[in-house]
């Protein structure tokens, strides 16, 4: 273990907002420049990650559900929504701004052409997270939702012919895992696509390094958000000093008295300013250790 004298603290190179989320953050700013007089709602959260949902609340982005939404311009999330939901906001009259991850999107164009060809598709998944729900809707009722390869054993597969597809933020190894278990079923063909976000697998990679050389490693992220909750569980199977926080409140001086090197990793849905707080807070933790000291 090294001293407080030798005290660094590191963010992991891929941190902070991630492409889709910019994105997205992007079209939902330029909804209500344009529309200030309109109503600008989402279904959901945008992203899950509280705080700027919050500002972005203060800005005029309503979350709310589509029966509540009588008039105005409604934003998909980022992590997209079934075709039965577009179809019912354009049937109130609403105007539709989409916001969906290019990512989630050639997702579920994959699962659409899939269910078309006639394949039984796997999706890999969180079964109630919404990018999961919109690949669901996109398979026209010909899928199954898996969150690991032993719920393979309780589905009975209509035919053959199987496409698998996984959630963008998933572990590539529980990936390999579920596709492994389905070419143990019977099968006469088979199509596998690698669905997981090229920032997911560097995110992944990157915490995985820093977490290998840490002491303490903080992963801060909203508590929904699916690909922090991977990087928790990736980092805390590496160093058993790993904690998964929201906010800088959240920072317990307990966990880094007589640590050397700290770790700050991010989800793909924190922003900077979340990243530099956290890293200012526990700066002045390790002060007040040293000064006690």
């Amino acid at each position: 273990m090294k001293s407080l004298a030798e005290n660094k603290i590191e963010v992991a190179q891929c941190s902070g907002f991630c492409f889709g989320v910019k994105r997205a953050m992007r079209i939902a700013k330029e909804a209500l420049d344009k529309n200030k007089d309109a109503g600008v709602y989402s279904l959901g959260p945008i992203i899950h990650n509280n705080q700027v949902v919050e500002e972005l609340t203060k800005e005029g982005l309503k979350p709310a559900s589509l029966d509540d939404i009588k008039k105005g311009v409604v934003v998909i999330s980022s992590h997209g929504a079934a075709p039965k939901v577009f179809s019912q906001i354009k049937a109130k009259g609403l105007r539709v701004v989409d916001a969906t991850c290019p990512y989630v999107m050639s997702t579920q164009k994959t699962v659409e052409a899939l269910s078309k060809d006639g394949y039984f598709i796997v999706i890999f998944g969180d079964r109630r997270h919404p990018e999961v729900e919109s690949l669901m809707g996109f398979s026209g009722g010909t899928a199954a939702v898996v969150k690991d390869e032993k719920e393979l054993g309780t589905i009975e597969f209509p035919h053959k012919k199987i496409g698998i597809v996984s959630q963008t933020t998933q572990l590539p190894a529980n990936y390999i895992k579920v596709i492994s278990a389905v070419m143990e079923k019977g099968f006469s063909e088979i199509r596998i696509f690698n669905t997981i976000c090229s920032d997911t697998q560097k995110r992944q990679e990157s915490a995985a390094a820093l977490a290998k050389d840490s002491d303490v490693i903080v992963i801060i992220g909203g508590k929904m958000s699916a690909n922090t909750k991977r990087l928790f569980e990736i980092c805390s199977n590496i160093c058993k000093g790993t904690y998964h926080i929201e906010t800088a409140d959240e920072l317990k001086k307990a966990w880094f008295k007589g640590a050397g090197r700290i770790g700050i990793a991010s989800g793909a849905s924190t922003p900077d300013w979340v990243i530099e707080e956290v890293k200012n807070k526990i700066l002045m933790i390790k002060e007040e250790g040293m000064g006690n000291g």
